[in-house]
């Protein structure tokens, strides 16, 4: 069962699979980092409104440093998925669907 309501991938097949074992695990980082980085952001605005500032300054703190491992971790996805799709889209024959993709990806 898909619990994450993402699409899943028919199983892969040869050398594909642990590609795809690997962009899945980065997908999860990078969805993770973004919950952290939102639950440090609500504790900070409530600290801000109710708490002492040393508390709503630990909470900023908190939510700065997670939201640049949300980026580093996005990054990260971005960065395979480029190279992953690139791989898929060696030499479509120009004019089709998947040449125009493949220019939109690469760049």
């Amino acid at each position: 069962m898909n619990h994450d309501d993402l699409p899943r991938r028919p199983p892969a097949q040869g050398d594909d699979a642990p590609h795809a074992i690997t962009m899945s695990s980065q997908w999860h980082d990078a969805e993770l980092a973004m919950k952290v980085a939102r639950h440090s952001f609500e504790g900070w605005l409530v600290a801000g409104h109710e708490d002492t500032p040393s508390l709503a300054l630990r909470h900023a703190y908190h939510t700065h440093t997670a939201l640049h491992e949300a980026a580093r971790a996005i990054a990260t996805l971005i960065d395979t998925f480029r190279v992953e799709a690139a791989a898929l889209i060696t030499s479509p024959a120009q004019g089709t669907e998947h040449s125009r993709c493949a220019s939109v990806i690469t760049r």
